[in-house]
């Protein structure tokens, strides 16, 4: 790892395009350790070579931003199948094995060629995405032709109560089973307290990774997808160069989990802690 860190010294600014500079890169964010790791679950015996639409979006977030509704919405246009954390380990890892795959690699091509058309190609995810697709030798192939969006809410506190109820109870997406009851008293300031500081973290460390890369990234608000999601589809199609979707239907399967337990904790944690403060106006739809 330490010739990696060298080799990313080595490009005076500039961003990197190899494997070995990607990697080095991101170690600094998401850790050697977890690098190291990623790259020993995965155990590649292929890098690079994929066959890969001419676009490709991915969008960054910290969990509960809304990214499944915006996955969702961009999966009822032709243009995807399924934007989803296509390079998360254990989803190439169920595909390896429910497709008969001989190796990460083949489960990589298998989620480009399933879950993307012919036209483009979506995936969503943090640090571990990005290391697992510059691992596998995507990102070094595809950075070119991706395009990249950061997703958010407004409301840091609603994000960081959604989270810790998802966490207690296991249940972070409304197509999962029924998980554990929470309750009022599940409670913890000092964890939302946590995970409100890991979140803006987290999104100051996205936007100094993309620009390393050269591939600065607009923000998008959950808030302002929901108000007005045609409008986010066919900002997004524009921003691939893809043709616009006409009468586009924007419902979704999805129930949203936010209920009088999210707005009790909030309300509560304002009381004790004050308001984090909410997030400026977004980039225009």
């Amino acid at each position: 790892m330490a010739r990696l860190l060298d080799s990313v010294r080595g490009y005076a600014g500039l961003p990197p395009r190899s494997r070995e500079g990607m990697l080095a890169l991101l170690a600094q964010y998401a850790g050697e350790e977890r690098v190291r790791e990623i790259g020993e679950r995965l155990d590649p015996p292929r890098r690079g070579g994929f066959e890969i639409p001419r676009a490709v979006l991915m969008i960054v977030f910290a969990s509960r931003a809304g990214s499944g509704y915006a996955g969702r919405l961009l999966a009822k246009t032709p243009y995807f199948a399924n934007v989803g954390e296509n390079f998360r380990i254990n989803h190439l890892a169920a595909m390896r094995e429910l497709h008969g795959l001989a190796d990460n690699w083949q489960a990589a091509q298998w989620m480009i060629a399933n879950r993307g058309t012919p036209w483009a190609f979506g995936l969503k995810g943090g640090f571990t995405q990005f290391v697992a697709a510059a691992q596998l030798g995507f990102f070094p192939q595809a950075l070119g032709r991706t395009k990249f969006i950061i997703l958010r809410r407004r409301d840091p506190l609603a994000q960081a109560v959604s989270l810790l109820k998802a966490r207690k109870s296991g249940r972070f997406h409304s197509v999962q089973p029924e998980g554990r009851a929470v309750t009022l008293d599940d409670y913890d300031a000092d964890a939302i307290a946590r995970i409100l500081k890991h979140i803006e973290r987290n999104y100051r460390w996205f936007e100094q990774l993309l620009a390393r890369l050269g591939k600065p990234a607009p923000t998008y608000y959950y808030e302002d997808l929901c108000a007005a999601p045609d409008r986010f589809v066919r900002a997004m199609l524009a921003k691939l160069d893809l043709p616009p979707v006409p009468d586009f239907e924007p419902s979704v399967d999805l129930t949203i989990l936010r209920d009088e337990i999210n707005a009790a904790w909030a309300e509560r944690y304002r009381a004790e802690r004050g308001d984090p403060a909410c997030q400026p106006a977004p980039a225009s739809l």
